[in-house]
This record gives structure tokens, sequence and C-alpha cells, in this order.
């Protein structure tokens, strides 16, 4: 039976998501989501709707979905343990150090992998099932097939979204926030720059007209018209998005899949959407316009609002005659009980209380003794009307009988104290299986240990003497042959996906490479940000080339191609790249269980935040790199800019779109049209060439120039001024640049 997820910004939100006919309600807390701008809830606030939603079977699942630096994710324990010990059903992950963290420390707890991990295959998803992962929330981009497979392989849960706002880019592989400021996506902080206005032109022409600016802002996700392919696809859970939406809203669309599944459970024959629904969920929606998804299309303009970017207003659900069946007025969250009171003189007062047709749920309480009324004794009438006042309880007295023995005294006061304990009781009772405790709790916050000078492992701290490279093109790697402290270059897997296993440029490649290898260079081969099933059917069909490559090791940048390398060169060594977000040393004990024990550092820490990585104990025996030159790449997009502007360019390699904003600044888009995809770069360049100095005392293994939309001549240029810094031509190979966030930290 699949679940439906709703989601609660606050308390209002929670409680009209269980009236709407949720399953499950995935939450935040203040610390550690997804989405830092939703209201999120207080502890105590959390605890009180967990409560409530257990007491009527239904699950809650915190998000726990953003990236942990070092000095936050020892906080994480203390963070989550009051939720655990009340009974929390799940938590929802991004963070491998954060995963392996909870895993640790939590038996019994849920482990959902969020859509932030951007796991788009069954290699991927099977790489954290050996962690305890339970479940996948697959990248939104996937087909429906695609999903299917990963269950088919895993056998894990899955969960996907159904309704609600769509990124652009693959989840947890946008930083085009973050480069705009210091509201990074993968912290909860997205600024949106997907909702703006961009022009895009292609080999020298405008593409969209001026009525279509809104090139990156997806239209809302429904899929109420194939919802029962869903179904027999056997996904999990079905997702509603919006965190940061109105009561109204999740009240609305709760209520309307509630209605709409149990429309196809009861006859899936009969199963047909009314067009006034369609048209009022069409009405309330944030762009005012509609689609499936990805589901059942690769892309298209089909998914894009194109001329309008914002947000409509919302209208309460309780204002029109049409909101679904499903949604239900406030005291119908309240569970019915069954009571039973007596009382005789001398004797103590007895109050049994019970679930509705539960009685095996039955809590017995007793008071004082009752005594004889000297003047107006008691009436049963007088004592129900008292017990019955549940008040804020999540109680209502369906049955409440009241048997009194003779003329008695009985005290409001006592009547209120023998109704609280034993609703008290009754609550217990009825959470006792959802209660937990953590072993070894005292041990559960940070302990500071200071160590010896003597004791401390000495880094490898090389630096700026060992260069490493990464290219993506025959002419950046051509360019680099003058190079003489470069130890390794990492060549995009891209380079070999166009050739044939005769062809002579094939050969020509594989000769620069091996006058590399001779020279003690090694050579890497780097997997796309990316990897979905067609990209590693195109990388298999390249074996040979591979093979007769015979790279020094891979880089890697998601689970997928992670996963995918262990099992197909398990001898080869691995470098996790960027977007692996080694945020802190819990992740890169992680990925040392991978097999990964050098990583290229992440475009989102601070100077700081880097020293205190690279030198926290569970990352002392591991090598780490600094990017100090490239264009970050901004937002990987199953969205193609060609495609949504009539210029599909299918079965070709590499194209170049130019992105402008409405400040006038350029992006360039790379089109990979063999496996229909885009990568958007950011306007200018990193470049730390000023912060060299405060670079080479810092305890790295190397740094890395990422070559990506560079000319040979660029591309030279960069390499000499980092070889040859003494020369003065750091200060000068690079007009306008930024320094990311190597002095300016994310939020």
């Amino acid at each position: 039976m699949v679940e439906l997820l709703a989601p609660a910004g606050d308390k209002e939100c929670f409680k009209v998501a269980l009236m709407a006919g949720a399953d499950a309600i995935y939450v935040g807390g203040k610390r550690y989501g997804a989405r830092a701008y939703a209201g999120n809830f207080e502890t105590e606030d959390l605890i009180e709707c967990m409560q409530l939603a257990h007491l009527h079977g239904k699950k809650v699942y915190l998000t726990v979905n953003t990236l942990m630096k070092e000095s936050e994710i020892d906080g994480l324990t203390s963070f989550l343990r009051p939720f655990y010990e009340e009974g929390l059903d799940g938590v929802i992950l991004q963070d491998f150090g954060a995963l392996s963290c909870v895993a640790e420390t939590f038996p019994g707890l849920e482990l959902h992998a969020s859509t932030q991990m951007t796991i788009t295959g069954a290699h991927g998803a099977k790489m954290l099932k050996k962690y305890g992962v339970s479940r996948v929330v697959p990248a939104r981009e996937l087909s429906l097939s695609e999903i299917v497979e990963i269950k088919e392989k895993t056998g894990l849960e899955i969960e996907t979204f159904v309704h609600g706002a769509m990124c652009y880019g693959y989840s947890g592989q946008c930083l085009f926030s973050s480069m705009l400021g210091e509201r990074s996506g993968n912290r909860g902080r997205c600024a949106g720059p997907c909702r703006l206005p961009y022009a895009v032109k292609y080999d020298g022409k405008r593409l969209n007209r001026e009525n279509e600016m809104y090139q990156l802002s997806l239209k809302d996700l429904c899929t109420l018209e194939v919802l029962p392919k869903l179904i027999e696809a056997g996904i999990d859970s079905f997702k509603i998005e919006g965190r940061m939406k109105t009561p109204e809203y999740v009240e609305f669309v709760t209520g309307m899949y509630r209605k709409y599944i149990d429309l196809y459970r009861s006859a899936p024959e009969r199963y047909r959407v009314n067009k006034e629904d369609m048209s009022l969920l069409r009405s309330r929606f944030s762009r005012g316009s509609i689609q499936p998804g990805y589901y059942f299309m690769q892309n298209g303009r089909e998914l894009v609002t194109l001329d309008k970017p914002g947000y409509q207003s919302f209208e309460s659900a309780k204002e029109t005659s049409d909101a679904p069946e499903a949604a239900k007025e406030p005291d119908e969250l309240k569970l019915n009980l069954t009571g039973y009171f007596s009382a005789q003189a001398g004797v103590p007062i007895c109050f049994t209380v019970y679930k509705e047709d539960a009685p095996e749920t039955a809590v017995v309480v007793y008071g004082q003794e009752a005594s004889k009324a000297q003047k107006c004794p008691a009436t049963a009438e007088e004592v129900k009307k008292q017990l019955s006042k549940t008040g804020n309880t999540p109680f209502l007295f369906s049955q409440l009988t009241v048997e009194l023995e003779g003329d008695l005294f009985l005290s409001k006061k006592v009547l209120n104290e023998l109704r609280r304990d034993a609703l008290t009781q009754l609550t217990d009772e009825l959470l006792r299986d959802h209660r937990r405790s953590v072993s070894g709790a005292d041990a559960l916050e940070k302990t500071v240990v200071t160590e010896p000078e003597s004791e401390r492992l000495k880094i490898d701290q090389r630096g700026l003497e060992q260069i490493h490279v990464q290219v993506r093109t025959r002419e950046q790697l051509k360019a680099l042959q003058g190079g003489k402290k470069i130890c390794r270059i990492y060549m995009s897997t891209d380079l070999l996906t166009t050739l044939s296993r005769e062809d002579a440029s094939a050969e020509e490649l594989l000769d620069m490479c091996r006058n590399w290898k001779e020279r003690g260079v090694e050579i890497f081969l780097t997997f796309p940000h990316v990897c979905r099933r067609n990209t590693i059917k195109i990388i298999d069909e390249k074996r040979v080339i591979i093979d007769k490559l015979q790279p020094d090791g891979f880089c890697v940048g998601n689970p997928e191609s992670l996963e995918y390398i262990k099992e197909t060169y398990p001898d080869k060594k691995m470098v996790s790249d960027a977007g692996l977000y080694v945020f802190n040393a819990r992740t890169a004990e992680f990925l040392a269980g991978e097999g990964i024990t050098e990583h290229i550092l992440p475009f989102e820490l601070h100077r700081q935040e880097i020293m205190q990585l690279v030198q926290a104990k569970k990352a002392r025996s591991h090598r780490f790199v600094l990017p100090v030159y490239g264009y970050i790449p901004v937002m990987e997009t199953a969205g193609c800019l060609l495609k949504t502007n009539g210029a599909c360019r299918q079965g070709k390699g590499r194209e170049e779109v130019i992105l402008t904003d409405r400040h006038k600044k350029d992006r360039i888009v790379v089109t990979h049209c063999d496996r229909c995809e885009n990568t958007i770069y950011n306007s200018v360049p990193l470049s730390l060439h000023k912060e060299a100095d405060k670079i080479s005392t810092m305890p790295l293994s190397g740094i890395m120039l990422m070559f990506s939309i560079e000319n040979a001549s660029q591309t030279k240029k960069v390499l000499d001024a980092w070889e040859n810094p003494d020369g003065g031509q750091l200060e000068s190979y690079v007009r306008e640049f930024t320094k990311g966030h190597f002095i300016k930290s994310v939020e």
C-alpha cells in the first residue's frame, strides 16, 4: 500500500496534513534541514506533533538533509536524541558523515537517502544499502523505468515526489545560489536564481523570445493523471513538496491526493481525474501551470514556465465548496475513548480509560477516598461533565459511564487530577512501543581530546608544488605539454565517448597520455557530475579504449560512479570530486570505507573550515587537493536550453550556449548532447592567485587547476602562471575572477 507523505513547516501545517489524510509527514527542526526559511519546529512542538501522529498510527520523518561543516556535525547526536527517544520513524539525510553518525548512534532508526544525494541508479543505491539505508529518494529527473530498476535491483523502498515545486538543476548538484552570494542550496538557503529571467544565445543568435525569459523556471509537478502508473510501478511513498507552503496548500493538496489514491485503491478500472479538480490545482499553483515531471519525459519546453517566474496567491481550501472530501474538522484529530468511573464512600475513586474498541489499551487510575456529602451531593451528570473536559489533549470521550453509590462529595480538583493522570497514563501506554532509549547516552556529546604535538600525524604538505589539472577537451590536454609541476591529469570521460576503437584521434589521445605517464604523471579519468543509466552505458561502450589507456585511477563525484568503478575496476585508485562534498571528517572516514582517502575539496568551504577539516583526527591519513582556478559548475541539469528553444542537437557531442542574466552577465552552458544534459558554469572563474601565500602554508597535498570552457591559449597561460608564481604572472593572467568561498563562508 503506497504511503502518502505530506510536508509540514509548522504545527498548523502538521495538523491539517493529518486531517487531510497523510500517512506520514516530513518536518524540519531548527537545525540541519534543507528548508532553512520554513517555520520549522522547536523540540517541544515537534515531540508534541510526533505523539499526535503516533496516536493516530501515522509516521514522522525528520529532514537532516544539509551538508555539515566540521564544527557542526558533533552537535547532530544531541539534536536528534530527544526525537529518537520519542519514536521518530525516520531521518532524511544528504551528508555521508551524518549518515554514518546516525547509523552508529541510533539503532532502529530508519535512514532515508535524500534527493540531495543525487541517487541516479542502482549502483549508488546499492552502496547506501550497505550502510543501513532503507529508503531512497532518487533524483527527480529519473524516468519511471530508471526508478523501477533501482527498486528491482536493490529491494530498497522508493520515495518519489508527486507534487509541488521543481528545481531546474539536479538536487545536490547546484551551486548557483551559493556562487551568487552566501546562500547555499546545499544548506537550505537557496535564493532561487532559476526563477530569474535569462536570454539564451547559440551560434551568435538569440534563441528565446522576449516573452520567454524564464528559461530555468520549471512548472510545478502534478501527477494525478499518471498516478495509477506510479502505483503499479511499486513506488512505496508519494511525496508532496512544500515545507515552506501555507496550511491551506498542505490541506488542499494532501486531501486531493488522498482522494485519488483511495479512488484507485477501491476501483482501479474507474480511475478518472475530474477536470474541475485539475483546474483547482492549477489555479492554486505557485506558477499557475502544471506538468507530470520527468517520469515519462527526458526534458523539453513543456516542463518550463518560460513566460512567468513567480508566485500566485493560494486560496484557502475552506473557502470553496470544491475542497476534497478528505479534509476534516479539527475535532476529528482526536481519538475516541471509552471511560468508566466509579465511586463509593470510604473507597478510592477509580477511573478506567481505553481507546475505543481497543480494551487491551485500558489503564486504571485511583484517586483519594470518596467521602459522604453533607449537602449538595455530586450527580453523575456533573462528574461526567468534568471528566469529559479533555481540552487540548488528543482525546475525546465517545462513551463515559459514571456510577456513584450513595450521596458523595467529589471536588472538581480531585476529578481533574484523576482525568489528567488517566490520560497521561493512557498516552504512555499507547506510545510505549514507539519510545526507546539510547545506550551509552552519556557518551553522545563531543569529547575534546588534546593530542600531544609529538603524537600528531604529519600531513603531506606539498601545496603549490604539486599541481593537479582537470581537462575536458583535447585542446586543453595538448596545451599542458610544457608543464613541469603537474603531478596528475584528470581527463573527462567525455573525451572518450566520441571516439571509436580504431579512430586515429583515439590513438593520438592515447599517445599523449602515454607520454605523460612516462614522465611520472598520473592519468585519472573524471566521471560526469551526474551518472545515469545512459551515461554508464556510453562509458561501458568505451571500455576497450579505457583498457588501452590504463588509467591510474578515477575521479568520482556521485555515488553511482563510485560504486560502478568499484565493481568494474576494483584495483584502481579513486579520488572524490568536489561534488561528493567532503565537508567534515566523518564524511572522509565514510569514503575511506569505500576505498577513497584522497579528496578534491568542495567549493563551499572557507579557508578556516578547510583547516578544521584537514586537521581533524579522523581525516589525518587523508590527502586533500584545493581547487585554485576554474569556472565552477553551478548547475547540472537534465533540462536542455537548446531543446527548450527548438534547437536540439540530439546525438551530437559538446556544444556551448550563452546564458545572459538581467545584469548582462554571461554564463557558458555546455551541452552534453550524447547524454542529454547541460552544465551551467559561473560567469567568472574561481581564482585564488591572491591567496597563494596563505595556500602555501596549508597542509594540502596539492592544488587543482580546472579547465572546462578555456581554449588552448588560456589553458597554457593559466598553467604557466601557477607554475611560475615568482614571475608575477599570478597577478595578471585573469582580469575578472571570484575567490568563491575561500574567504567568504556560506551560511
